[in-house]
């Protein structure tokens, strides 16, 4: 029987033509004011202010050559290794979809640098986990720098890693969750994704063939078929949550080079897993940073558990996954996770810090939770904060053969080429303050495409108005409302989203212990001196307007409950509001109210 391994071998591009094309990454959209345009200025000047001499310093002490930087700290004390790749792939993406050029020039110098320190044989001295991420940083500053001699050193650190990295790619167990094995190869099934991508950007067959190496089959194939309604999955469980969904990302890419229809089935299983075992209502996974079984294990670690989702890196992840289903399958379901960890979860962290403080887990423990960095400084997520906040304006536009559709509503604007004319389509919105969006269409004539918007899962009714005027459109939940006309310049759509107070189980074992979100948008409750919220069961019958009440300042709720005079029952507001250290409560057990 041939293995999948030996059907991925291919020395040429064998996958469909995609069905969505994402323009953020080549320059073609501009965020406007709001909270993301926020964040991905503040990344930019971040990373930019780190000094490139204090990154490389590791490197050339380790290669005994002359220093001007200083020593970093944390996880980068002795070398940048264990992010370095990220902190490069970051800058170059962000170059891209921030038009930087400082940005790119800074991931230019860091690749020259950290390539002096290197021998003639191209070894790395890094361990498995810090190689693959350097990999992606050579990849990425070829793709949306220019750079291609990054794609000259991807060959030769690779000849190395092919002749000498250790094979055994020992299989993830509860006991060790993460593959390392007694030959140091963590998280070596994630390796695949940018080795394929290597391989697309510059066509270089060692590539290719070294990415078959690590195709994490025993587990893949675990999600060619989705179990029958109310079975589990038959996935192990206990193992490491963010690289078992980063994994999928090396899937995607060879889906890209085989055009295996199989491994797209992988993918929507794999989607469909993870957000429906595995995730809290801000979309975050991984309580201490492992899967868990459908058990009840997911609700119960709000019991004690102060890590209960590993934030950033499962965000970075995340959006690898949705993107690729979405360009591959068309499909508007897949930026519905992607909306909920840009709101509620990389949205509702602290921005990395300049010397190195990086949010890491959030915690939405029962009783009082707070948001901390992680202890360290320079941790992995100050890797990929910057790889997912560059990818912010990748995953609000796509365009296909026949038009452009609209998947997230955030202030900003695309400009595209169709049928020979330039379009610009300009998205005005105070969501999710606000529950409309307003497209407005600029072009040099009268074109014919059609313009999409999607129906978010959790719509209680969307509506749409073409230049003040209603249109009948079927919006359905998960898909896309489509208006297919000729546009002229000044053409306006007005879309009534449709977003309402909604409350969420954690579990089907634990339907009384819920999160409030408005939308997209998960609530948290003020922990300073109050009280939880409680509700008459089943809580499912209760109008949840009687339970909170809008405040009409932003998305802030007062609950209708008084409480005590000592502890008053506390207001919500979005979880991305509260500030770091701050009590607050995410999850509440309705069902059983308490003030100790």
């Amino acid at each position: 029987m041939t293995s999948w391994t030996d059907r991925y071998r291919s020395d040429r591009r064998n996958a469909p033509p995609a069905k969505l094309k994402a323009l953020g990454l080549q320059g073609a959209v501009t965020l406007h004011d709001g909270p993301f345009a926020d964040r991905v200025a503040n990344a930019q000047e971040t990373y930019l202010a780190i000094p490139a001499d204090d990154i490389l310093h590791g490197f050339r002490a380790e290669a005994d050559l002359p220093s001007s930087g200083k020593p970093m700290t944390g996880w980068a004390s002795r070398t940048s290794a264990a992010t370095f790749g990220q902190w490069v792939s970051g800058m170059a993406r962000l170059s891209a979809a921030a038009g930087n050029p400082d940005l790119a020039q800074r991931a230019v110098d860091l690749l020259k640098g950290w390539e002096e320190t290197l021998p003639a044989s191209g070894d790395t001295k890094m361990h498995v986990y810090g190689w693959e991420k350097a990999v992606c940083g050579l990849v990425d500053t070829a793709l949306y720098v220019g750079y291609d001699e990054a794609l000259d050193v991807l060959a030769r650190v690779t000849g190395f890693a092919a002749a000498n990295f250790d094979r055994t790619r020992a299989k993830a167990t509860p006991a060790d969750f993460a593959g390392d094995g007694p030959q140091l190869m963590l998280e070596w099934y994630t390796l695949a994704e940018n080795l394929h991508r290597g391989y697309l950007a510059g066509g270089d067959p060692l590539l290719q063939e070294f990415a078959t190496v690590w195709h994490y089959d025993d587990y893949w194939s675990l999600f060619e078929e989705a179990p029958a309604a109310g079975q589990p999955w038959p996935v192990p469980v206990w193992l490491h949550a963010y690289s078992h969904l980063n994994t999928f990302a090396s899937a995607a890419a060879a889906y890209e080079v085989t055009g295996d229809e199989r491994l797209l089935t992988v993918l929507r299983n794999a989607h469909d897993y993870f957000t429906t075992t595995q995730c809290y209502a801000t979309g975050g996974f991984g309580p201490s940073e492992f899967t868990m079984p459908e058990d009840g294990s997911l609700g119960r670690s709000l019991e004690w558990r102060t890590d209960t989702a590993e934030i950033v890196c499962g965000s970075w992840a995340a959006f690898k996954l949705c993107s690729a289903l979405m360009k591959a399958t068309g499909e508007a379901k897949y930026s519905d996770w992607v909306e909920q960890l840009l709101y509620s979860g990389l949205g509702a962290t602290t921005p990395v810090t300049i010397d190195g403080v990086t949010p890491y887990y959030q915690d939405y423990r029962l009783g009082i939770s707070t948001k901390l960095p992680h202890w360290d400084a320079w941790p992995c997520c100050s890797g990929t904060y910057v790889q997912a906040v560059s990818q912010i304006s990748d995953l609000i536009y796509y365009t296909a053969d026949d038009g452009v559709s609209v998947a997230l509503f955030v202030p900003s604007e695309v400009t595209f080429q169709h049928d020979g004319a330039t379009v610009l389509l300009r998205q005005s919105t105070g969501f999710p303050e606000e529950d409309t969006t307003t497209l407005t269409v600029s072009l040099d004539r009268p074109t014919e495409f059609t313009l999409r918007v999607r129906v978010p899962q959790w719509t209680e009714g969307m509506s749409v108005r073409l230049n003040g005027e209603p249109v009948q459109l079927a919006c359905v939940p998960g898909t896309w409302a489509e208006v297919a006309r000729t546009w002229t310049h000044g053409d306006t759509l007005e879309v009534a989203i449709g977003a309402g107070l909604r409350a969420i189980p954690v579990d089907r074992w634990h339907p009384n212990r819920v999160a409030f979100a408005h939308g997209p948008v998960v609530l948290a409750q003020d922990g300073i001196w109050t009280s939880p919220l409680s509700a008459i069961m089943p809580w499912q019958a209760t109008d949840l307007d009687r339970l909170l009440t809008r405040t009409g300042e932003g998305l802030h709720f007062d609950a209708r409950q008084v409480g005590t005079n000592r502890q008053p029952v506390g207001g919500f507001l979005p979880l991305s509001e509260i500030p770091d250290r701050q009590p607050h409560r995410v999850y509440l057990d309705l069902d059983r109210p308490r003030i100790i």
